[in-house]
This record gives C-alpha cells, sequence and structure tokens, in this order.
C-alpha cells in the first residue's frame, strides 16, 4: 500500500505529503478499462450512447494522463 496514495474515505482526507502517482497494477487496470470504454464508444449504434461514453472516455484519459510517467509520450 506504500505504492498509492493514502486516504479516508470516511472523512475524505487525502494525504499531501506525497505526490500524486499509481501503482503499475492500477495503472494496467485503469488502462484496460479505457481500452474497453473506447471499443463500446467506437461499436455503438446509438448517437446518444456514443456521446454519453465519450465523455467518460474524455475523463478517464485526463487521469491516464495526469499520472503518465515522466518522458512517456
Amino acid at each position: 500500500m506504500g505504492d498509492v496514495i493514502q486516504f479516508d474515505p470516511f472523512t475524505s482526507i487525502v494525504r499531501d505529503d506525497v505526490p500524486p502517482h499509481m501503482d503499475d497494477f492500477g495503472r494496467l487496470l485503469l488502462i484496460a478499462a479505457f481500452s474497453d470504454l473506447v471499443k463500446l464508444r467506437d461499436n455503438s449504434a446509438n448517437e446518444r450512447s456514443r456521446k454519453e461514453a465519450d465523455a467518460i472516455v474524455t475523463q478517464i484519459g485526463s487521469v491516464l494522463a495526469r499520472y503518465e510517467p515522466e518522458g512517456a509520450a
């Protein structure tokens, strides 16, 4: 648990003495979910569903970009 940001969900207290980071396993899970959601969005026949999925894809993409390792393209 030392590789992730610790917080208490009941008090919403986040440790701010550690810079934002994500462990490798969490990053892989998030990338896999992101990939599946992109496929779902791209294969959707319904325009409304496609737009809703795109909004979620954009949000997850922002999270992935924030925790991108230094020097990654």
